[in-house]
């Protein structure tokens, strides 16, 4: 029984990866065109970045428009064109983070997001970007065993919602 939650919490981590990267291929696609559009040098540099950092939840985000903010101001001369360029990534990622990802990712990893956070700033806080870039596999991880063991079912329910047609049996 214990090796099913294990090989159950490596398949529920491989599909979260491999749905994230086409999620985060699509955005960087998209995040190229519009800057393409917007005359920004080096789009395709930018769309890599992009990919790059949206593995890490709400600081990627952030950092991607920090830089962007950064890269803007000093290749354009006007502030109201190189104000477009954050702008417009935050407008994709809005769309990308609370339409596209809730949609593809499904409920089989619905998690609760002030969970998340608290996850994604401790693992932060351990080991840095590469401890961010792991945080949500964890977290995930970690309520597939605690949906799976009796004592901490309410750890696994607080992380995220159960599906009741999806309950395993306990583990003892």
């Amino acid at each position: 029984e214990a090796a099913e939650v294990v090989d159950e919490a490596r398949r529920a981590v491989v599909r979260y990866v491999a749905v994230t990267a086409l999620i985060n291929l699509g955005q960087a696609v998209v995040v190229a065109l519009v800057l393409w559009l917007l005359g920004m040098p080096n789009f395709w540099l930018w769309a890599l970045a992009c990919f790059v950092l949206e593995f890490i939840p709400y600081l990627g985000a952030a950092a991607m428009i920090a830089l962007l903010s950064v890269g803007a101001l000093t290749v354009f001369d006007s502030v109201g064109h190189a104000i477009l360029i954050p702008l417009s990534y935050l407008g994709v990622n809005l769309i990308q983070s609370q339409f596209v990802s809730p949609i593809l990712l499904g409920h089989r990893l619905e998690l609760n997001p002030v969970a998340l956070f608290v996850g994604l700033a401790f693992w932060f806080w351990v080991w840095g970007i590469p401890g961010a870039f792991i945080a949500v596999p964890l977290v995930a991880t970690f309520k597939i065993f605690c949906d799976n063991i009796e004592v901490l079912a309410f750890i696994g329910e607080f992380l995220g919602r159960r599906d009741e047609g999806e309950r395993r049996a306990i583990v003892r």
